[in-house]
């Protein structure tokens, strides 16, 4: 009888080892419920990074191809504008989806002196501006030789570029 009752104590799992492992599942369960959206919001926000850089590499490129200076800020369709020329020459006419945010639609750009925050998923042309932190301060009025960039990300933040 006593090794009857031996087997039947190896055979099988106690009530507290179940408990134990489902416990242990749902903590592992939990840390990944917390930890993937996380991980899911910094990739979209390093593809927005990824897409300022390379308007930067633009910026360098008009530059190159008009003497030195950077598109001026407004929508003149003369070809020297932000909006303008440089956003139609440079942007709209690359591959396209290169310049789209991670959610695979079009940025929204604008031109501002001086800005206290950035909406998520705009880009921000300052002429004659510096970043200062996450944002672009200055005025175009200074020089047109010095541009910063900015683009809203998630949670509020954003990240500036400048030439400087």
């Amino acid at each position: 009888m006593f090794r009857n009752l031996l087997r039947k104590r190896e055979s099988g799992f106690t009530i507290i080892e179940v408990l134990i492992v489902l416990a242990i599942a749902g903590l592992i369960l939990v840390v990944v419920l917390i930890a993937v959206p996380q991980l899911q919001r910094n990739q979209r926000n390093e593809a927005r990074r990824s897409v300022l850089n390379r308007i930067a590499t633009e910026l360098s490129n008009f530059s190159g191809n008009n003497g030195g200076s950077f598109p001026t800020e407004g929508s003149a369709t003369d070809g020297s504008s932000f909006l303008g020329g440089f956003k139609t020459r440079y942007i709209d006419s690359a591959p396209a989806g290169t310049f789209n945010t991670p959610r695979n639609v079009a940025f929204t750009y604008s031109v501002y002196a001086a800005q206290t925050s950035v909406p998520e998923d705009e880009i921000m042309f300052n002429l004659g501006g510096q970043c200062n932190g996450e944002l672009p301060t200055g005025t175009g009025a200074s020089t047109t030789r010095n541009y910063a960039i900015a683009v809203g990300l998630e949670g509020g933040a954003s990240y500036c570029v400048d030439n400087q």
